[in-house]
């Protein structure tokens, strides 16, 4: 117990000394979440030129608590329970509070893995997701490993333009009864197939494996886009044929937001 009273005001430095027990770090987390919430929660945020509670540091400690006791948390679950013991005291709405917090870590997190990996990476992961900070994490390095695969760049222009074409568009269901082009439903069965496995690897944390996995779709993608004519004027078509790149899309982003990839 004493071990734990001294441990939970770690870090108390950039870079220093983190929690060595799970009670020390699980105090930690809570005694830094419950400030950093309350502050938020009554309208005291850090500016560019203030942070007189230390709220980032605080953050950051939080992070690097979870990312090296590999703590498989969810952030605004933690939130969540953080607000919802200071409910009565917040002067600002709670859903606001949470996300002011949530884009609060953000952009600690961000941060921190953009020192370590190339930022287009990091930004292309946490655009989609940083709830479970080791899941990102791991993400990121995947990707960034990934980046040096022979067929990365092709790959990325692919999804880069199926995101334009997809753009702004209300997903659907895919109709297999309206393929009329033999490639329209080698694609689909290709998704199908693909996504049954990527997602198998994602479920295990085997990011890159699962990456690996969805690049085998850029042929088959290529020659959709060199045989089919997406935009037809049979909305029928053109709605199925968007409904069809869109499931590539959500595919892709289970992992990260391709788009935002430099190439």
């Amino acid at each position: 117990m004493c071990r734990a009273i001294y441990e939970h005001y770690l870090p108390t430095q950039a870079g220093g000394d983190l929690p060595a027990s799970d009670c020390g770090a699980f105090v930690s987390i809570a005694d830094k979440l419950d400030t950093i919430c309350g502050c938020f929660g009554v309208g005291l945020i850090p500016t560019g030129a203030a942070d007189p509670y230390a709220l980032r540091r605080s953050a950051l400690g939080i992070i690097n608590i979870i990312l090296t006791r590999e703590y498989p948390l969810s952030l605004g679950d933690l939130i969540d329970n953080a607000l919802a013991l200071l409910r009565q005291k917040l002067t600002r709405p709670e859903a606001d509070v949470k996300a002011d917090v949530l884009e609060f870590f953000r952009g600690r997190f961000a941060n921190l893995m953009a020192g370590q990996f190339p930022a287009d990476c990091v930004d292309a992961v946490v655009a989609v997701s940083f709830d479970n900070l080791l899941k990102s994490a791991a993400k990121i390095a995947a990707l960034t490993e990934f980046k040096s695969h022979p067929d990365f760049l092709q790959l990325a222009v692919a999804f880069k333009r199926v995101s334009n074409i997809i753009k702004g568009m209300v997903s659907g269901e895919v109709v297999k009864e309206y393929f009329q082009e033999p490639i329209e439903t080698e694609l689909y069965d290709c998704i199908e197939s693909v996504g049954k496995t990527a997602r198998e690897k994602m479920d295990e944390g085997k990011y890159l494996q699962a990456l690996a996995e969805i690049s085998t779709l850029r042929e088959p993608v290529d020659r959709f886009f060199n045989d089919v004519m997406v935009m037809a004027e049979d909305e029928r078509l053109r709605n199925n044929r968007l409904a069809l790149l869109s499931s590539i899309s959500r595919l892709f982003n289970d992992i990260a937001d391709f788009s935002r990839i430099a190439t």
